[in-house]
């Protein structure tokens, strides 16, 4: 969840190489923009102020249709391109049951976390991603975190499990090489930016649907069916002098994070008609002293190694997901 659902899609060859063909004129446009516009995409005129900062014309070059630097800006915006710092990033909205089409939707719970995520640039031109998430969910009255909650559709109390994956590590390079059914396919890094005046606006977003690792037939009550549909929606925004700095290493953000997938384990919905939809706000607050008081005290209490991204040694292992933690931790509800 959160970045760890889109690091282990991209993971996933078939899912990346999906994800990366759905970019394709998206991508084209971006690079169309830039060049008309002389190198500073949808920048003020020559010697105009951009938002109050330096002239427009001082602004160092970002080609966002070069594969290489449009993925080293999603780096410095996500992560940080100094390997030795880990980056903490915060979430927080709420969730909503979707019933069906002629039904509003109905919210069910809140949501708290953060994640913490280190960069490491490889000799290749490519990036390693070394991602750990943690959140818990709320009371959405009263935005207290809770530990049982009480099913609005069948009124059974349930335990709740947070979010809590330790290792969720990727790769991503300017051009990803993958074998799709015995063909070598070469797809560029190029999720599209929107620039106007001196920011940048970054969409990343995958859609996928897999087989569930929760069988039904295993998992009765946690399981919402043998498929599972996830789309993740990530939408940033910085500013382009922070973004094309060379002195700096990552550039502020705040944004939002949206996500589609099924009912969670916990809520015991079986494979009841209807999914849950995440609205969340994102923000870089860099460092854990920066988080929510309550979300910091309360990870430090349950979850002190959650601080830390995974370390090199974490490599080529298996990433962690929300399903598998759940099924390694739990048994069937009768």
């Amino acid at each position: 969840m959160w970045q760890g659902s889109l690091l282990n899609a991209l993971a996933d060859r078939r899912t990346a190489l999906r994800t990366f063909f759905s970019w394709g004129a998206a991508g084209a446009a971006v690079a169309t923009g830039v060049a008309a516009c002389g190198g500073r995409p949808g920048g003020p005129a020559d010697g105009e102020a951009a938002g109050g900062a330096a002239p427009a014309a001082a602004l160092p070059e970002i080609n966002f249709g070069n594969p290489a630097e449009n993925l080293k800006a999603f780096i410095k915006l996500t992560g940080d391109l100094d390997p030795t710092v880990s980056t903490v990033g915060w979430f927080g909205g709420d969730i909503f049951a979707v019933l069906g089409p002629d039904k509003p939707l109905v919210k069910l719970v809140g949501v708290e976390g953060f994640g913490v995520l280190r960069v490491a640039a490889q000799p290749d031109g490519s990036y390693r991603l070394f991602n750990r998430e943690l959140a818990y969910y709320k009371d959405p009255k009263t935005g207290e975190f809770i530990d049982t909650w009480t099913n609005p559709f069948t009124n059974e109390t349930v335990e709740v499990a947070p979010i809590h994956n330790k290792t969720v590590n990727a790769e991503i390079a300017p051009v990803m090489k993958m074998d799709f059914d015995g063909t070598s396919v070469e797809v560029p890094f190029s999720p599209p930016w929107t620039v106007l005046g001196g920011k940048a606006f970054s969409l990343f977003e995958v859609h996928t649907a897999f087989p569930n690792p929760m069988k039904p037939d295993v998992w009765p009550r946690e399981s919402a069916g043998p498929v599972t549909r996830i789309s993740e929606i990530f939408q940033r925004t910085t500013t382009l002098a922070e973004l094309a700095d060379p002195a700096r290493t990552s550039a502020d953000y705040a944004g939002t994070w949206t996500r589609i997938g099924p009912w969670l384990p916990w809520m015991l919905q079986g494979q009841a008609p209807g999914h849950i939809l995440y609205r969340t706000f994102m923000d870089r607050t860099g460092t854990a002293e920066r988080l929510p008081k309550a979300l910091r005290e309360r990870a430090e209490k349950l979850h002190p190694d959650f601080f830390q991204a995974p370390d090199d040694s974490t490599w080529g292992g298996p990433n962690d997901s929300s399903f598998s933690t759940y099924m390694s931790e739990n048994q069937t509800k009768k």
